[in-house]
């Protein structure tokens, strides 16, 4: 009757992702760099990855694609992966939060050294966690607002054309590899908070979140539980990083779940816990979520590059008129 833990896949696969972020990050530290202090003709190649870290900007292109039907030349990866994020949310729940997204990555390994180092993860007041909630929603919600409806297409797709718009990457890291002490206290702040608190970010701030958690409410995935074979053990409530009570609920269809599935892995009675469609015999094991995921990810990212919409059109003069400028230092 029971069931041993399975392989963890979803970690395999998170790591994955990771490596392939710092790789990303490496390249694009070498990119500004040759920029900034010249060491040779051949200039290293941008990685269009660097995109993902540019939500604002892909949802500025969003509204730019649906106003104009131009598709953005400057950081089209971006506009990639955002698509990406909300066609995966819609099929697969928020399994880009609990799979894939490097953030959410970190934010699980600081809530495990929390675990290690007291044994336990903290919960807030159920009446606090509520109202924090609402701030990912709160901050969602401005961002929507202002592009969507304070913004035209053509105001939109004039914005992608902006110098600092171009630039916004090395903007980004930039600010990064120089941090104000402001920017210190607050990434430390959210830092101390997520080994304490589990999925401290992702629950409480991320806006990103807080959309595919909506649109993951469409997925013909759900949690089902079978309450004929269920013991009772509330396992699957205690592993859940969310604070779901599975254990209460036959399918659970709370935005809040991202589809990391460790219910199910935790689960110790077979088949009592699974991702399946709600009409169909359709089932997902950790396994192959993750084969159906990379797999679905990168057919994404082949296809833009097949299409001419993964890298930017931005040439390496205006590279090199541009980067410098937003660089008075070097490092």
């Amino acid at each position: 009757m029971a069931q041993k833990k399975t392989f963890p896949w979803r970690r395999l696969v998170q790591l994955g992702f990771a490596l392939l972020t710092v790789v990303i990050g490496i390249q694009f530290i070498r990119f500004v760099n040759a920029y900034i202090q010249p060491a040779g003709a051949v200039l290293p190649t941008r990685p269009a990855g660097v995109d993902a870290f540019l939500p604002i900007s892909a949802l500025v292109a969003l509204k730019a694609w649906i106003g104009t039907g131009t598709f953005d030349g400057i950081h089209p990866a971006g506009l990639v992966i955002f698509l990406a994020a909300i066609g995966i949310s819609l099929v697969f729940k928020r399994a880009f939060c609990s799979w894939i997204c490097p953030i959410g990555t970190l934010s699980e390994g600081l809530a495990l050294i929390g675990r290690r180092l007291f044994k336990r993860n903290f919960q807030l007041p159920k009446w606090l966690d509520y109202a924090l909630r609402s701030l990912k929603y709160i901050l969602l919600f401005f961002f929507v607002v202002f592009i969507s409806m304070g913004m035209s297409g053509q105001a939109a797709q004039a914005f992608l054309q902006t110098p600092y718009n171009m630039i916004a990457d090395v903007k980004m890291l930039q600010f990064f590899l120089n941090l104000s002490l402001l920017g210190i206290s607050i990434l430390g702040v959210l830092v101390i908070a997520s080994i304490f608190i589990q999925n401290y970010w992702c629950r409480y701030l991320c806006p990103y979140g807080a959309l595919l958690g909506i649109l993951s409410i469409l997925s013909p995935l759900k949690i089902k539980r079978n309450s004929e074979t269920c013991i009772g053990c509330a396992q699957c409530t205690q592993t859940c990083p969310n604070r779901i009570p599975v254990d209460q609920l036959v399918t659970v269809r709370s935005a809040e779940c991202t589809g990391c599935l460790n219910c199910v892995d935790t689960c110790p009675v077979k088949d009592t816990l699974e991702l399946r469609t709600l009409k169909t015999s359709m089932k997902l094991s950790p396994l192959s979520m993750g084969i159906t995921l990379i797999v679905t990810w990168s057919m994404i990212v082949l296809l833009a590059k097949v299409t001419g919409h993964w890298n930017s059109t931005i040439s390496p003069e205006m590279y090199k008129a541009l980067i410098p400028m937003s660089y008075p230092f070097t490092y």
